[in-house]
């Protein structure tokens, strides 16, 4: 039967993100499958509650990304049967009519429980604990509302369980079309090492740099391929070179030509990025956190370190450069493990999660 979905989002989304990839990833499946999606960016959050100078701010951007039409096919190959759409904010009357309304964020859940449907009609895909806009306080009071929760990680599931809350658990996709090795175990320069740049704290970069000073100083052949979205960081030394908003060439050709990835957050949802070098053949060496571990494993298919430490994290990529054989060995099992987080599993349970088959 052919239904009506809409996602709805905390704001615009102006430059790759991964969390919004996944979101994209199944609009453009579930048009492709029949139905009827809408990304829904509203112009501010919490309107009423917002002080005059906030609103005066928002009212601005409003009509600034209505007129020059704010679209997330600027970054990603969005089906053109998505539509998007820009309303003031996410009261129910600014939203279009539809079956399913899945809140995609902690600021937009509290909107869709007020939402005058049946229950069954009202969704939250939590795709982190995300405490950056509230304390973990607030962000558990949204998983008590009366929303079906839909979850990405075993992690997330079980603080849902832990409070009660029911929840399905829907393990992200990899785009294996996107991403492919192309360089052997092998071949690969031991002194290449990759990573994803991100200015916000929890991603933790600084230890990151930390941790590859410390590598440079032992072997001065190192070379860091590093990628992000912002501009190229201030003061970064001339051994690292850096691709803003890689096109899908050069990302693959970051991934393929290092011989070693390094995830250094603090906290993740998922880790895309880990499993992406993983699809491409590069060695993972990255922290404890558990969005990583759903897909590494310490000493099966990556070195782990615990959070924060730049000379546990230094010292697994030493580990990794001078001994080939352990690099082969871990990046061959992860490049075979991660085959099994595909697309269609992913999609398969996600529509079965929205009631959908």
């Amino acid at each position: 039967m052919k239904r009506t979905i809409t996602f709805l989002l905390f704001g615009p989304i102006l430059s790759p993100g991964g969390g919004m990839k996944i979101i994209l990833e199944y609009a453009n499946r579930l048009v492709e499958a029949g139905h009827n999606v809408n990304i829904v960016y509203p112009g501010t959050i919490n309107w009423l509650k917002s002080p005059v100078k906030y609103k005066l701010k928002s009212l601005y951007y409003y009509f600034r990304h209505k007129r020059i039409g704010v679209t997330c096919s600027t970054w990603f190959k969005m089906d053109k049967r998505v539509k998007e759409f820009h309303p003031l904010n996410l009261e129910f009357h600014n939203i279009p009519k539809s079956d399913i309304y899945v809140a995609t964020e902690v600021r937009t859940a509290p909107y869709v429980a007020k939402y005058p449907v049946p229950a069954n009609q009202k969704f939250y895909f939590i795709q982190d604990f995300e405490n950056w806009y509230m304390s973990d306080d607030a962000v558990i009071d949204t998983y008590h509302l009366p929303l079906q929760k839909i979850v990405i990680s075993s992690w997330l599931s079980k603080i849902l369980n832990q409070i009660n809350e029911k929840s399905i658990l829907v393990p992200n996709g990899f785009d294996f079309n996107y991403f492919s090795q192309t360089v052997p175990f092998e071949e690969r320069d031991r002194n290449v090492v990759s990573m994803l740049y991100h200015e916000a704290p929890r991603k933790d970069c600084k230890m990151a740099f930390k941790a590859l000073d410390i590598v440079k100083s032992k072997y001065p052949n190192l070379q860091v391929l590093i990628f992000g979205t912002p501009n190229r960081p201030n003061n970064l030394p001339s051994w690292y070179k850096y691709y803003q908003c890689p096109t899908k060439v050069q990302h693959n050709f970051i991934y393929n030509n290092s011989a070693i990835f390094i995830g250094s957050s603090i906290a993740e949802g998922w880790g895309l990025t880990v499993g992406e070098a993983m699809i491409c053949g590069a060695a993972i060496a990255c922290t404890d956190n558990e969005g990583y571990k759903e897909m590494a494993k310490h000493n099966h298919n990556a070195l782990i370190s615990p959070i924060h430490d730049a000379n546990s994290l230094a010292n697994n990529i030493i580990q990794l450069i001078t001994d080939d054989n352990l690099r082969i060995r871990l990046a061959r099992t992860a490049a075979y493990e991660i085959h099994n987080f595909t697309w269609n599993n992913s999609f398969k349970c996600f529509t079965k999660a929205l009631k959908l088959q």
